[in-house]
């Protein structure tokens, strides 16, 4: 069966970046991203549009087999997958750093909900960064913060 995962792999000096989209189910073929020579594999998930239970058990142990030296970082995180990074262990491996992540907003001007990439650093006290619109209304942050957060650590 045709995975509906698209994999695109970009080398460059010992860095290999992987730009996922589409959905992690249980006919991606993870494995295609072990490699041998990277010292740091770059996750740029920000077409990720689906992860099922399946998709879930077998991208935690795909990244078991990723050797402990090998820095991760985790790029772009759509919603779908901070909501996993948050109520499952080992979705992320040990020692990977979410490096962007989008978080739901609400205009309630334009009565539109919108995805805004942040970084953990704007995250103080898991209250959500102010952000407003082109009009300079402030939106409304679209989760319970607490929860939605819960995976920056600091």
């Amino acid at each position: 069966m045709k995975s509906s995962l698209d994999i695109k792999k970009i080398e460059d000096a010992g860095t290999v970046t992987f730009e996922l989209s589409g959905k992690i189910d249980e006919d991606s073929k993870l494995e295609s991203m072990l490699v041998d020579s990277a010292k740091k594999i770059i996750f740029n998930l920000d077409k990720i549009k689906m992860i099922n239970s399946c998709g879930i058990r077998d991208w935690i142990e795909f990244q078991r087999k990723i050797d402990d030296s090998v820095q991760i970082v985790y790029q772009n995180c759509p919603q779908v997958i901070i909501e996993q990074v948050n109520i499952i262990k080992g979705f992320i491996k040990e020692g990977g750093v979410v490096e962007s992540f989008y978080a739901p907003y609400y205009d309630a001007e334009n009565d539109k909900e919108m995805k805004i990439l942040l970084t953990p650093d704007e995250v103080v006290d898991n209250k959500a960064p102010v952000k407003k619109n082109a009009n300079g209304t402030e939106l409304e942050f679209d989760e319970i913060e607490l929860q939605y957060f819960n995976f920056i650590k600091k």
